[in-house]
């Protein structure tokens, strides 16, 4: 039987908790619960998250196809009020801190703006250098031969 109980004094956002002593049921707090009265866009970036560490884990496992499939499967599961469903959702709390930890580190040092900025420099010191050393027309001429001398002779 789940029970509301509040993370902290201070805090206004519910955690759940099992009542019983029963070992098959969930243990897992979460701070987000999948019912009637939780934040739609809480819930709905948990379940985005869940699908994401599924998806992740799956790719890395097997590639795409099964990557696909464990975001699905992730973002299902973490709908369901059972263990596989608190899993998933804890999953989704990782990955949904995570990001919003990496934004507070961007907020601070702006690296998304300085990786724009590096990439751009880079791009333009590219084609100065291929404006001056033309290697691109060097390359595709060198293809080109290539080509040429592997290329069957007609008869």
């Amino acid at each position: 039987m789940l029970n509301k109980q509040p993370l902290a004094p201070e805090s206004a956002i519910p955690a759940y908790t099992v009542e019983d002593n029963d070992p098959t049921e969930s243990t897992i707090n979460t701070a987000h619960s999948l019912d009637a009265n939780s934040d739609d866009e809480m819930r709905d970036s948990v379940i985005g998250g869940a699908a994401i560490a599924g998806g992740v884990a799956g790719l890395a496992v097997c590639g795409p196809a099964l990557g696909l499939v464990g975001a699905v499967g992730a973002g299902a599961l973490a709908t369901q009020s059972n263990k596989a469903g608190d899993v998933a959702r804890a999953s989704g709390d990782v990955v949904v801190a995570a990001g919003d930890r990496a934004k507070k580190i961007d907020k601070k040092h702006h690296v998304v703006d300085k990786t724009k900025s590096a990439t751009k420099n880079a791009l333009q010191s590219a084609k100065k250098f291929d404006e001056k050393h033309q290697v691109g027309q060097k390359m595709s001429n060198g293809l080109k031969g290539l080509a040429d001398k592997i290329r069957p002779k007609k008869k």
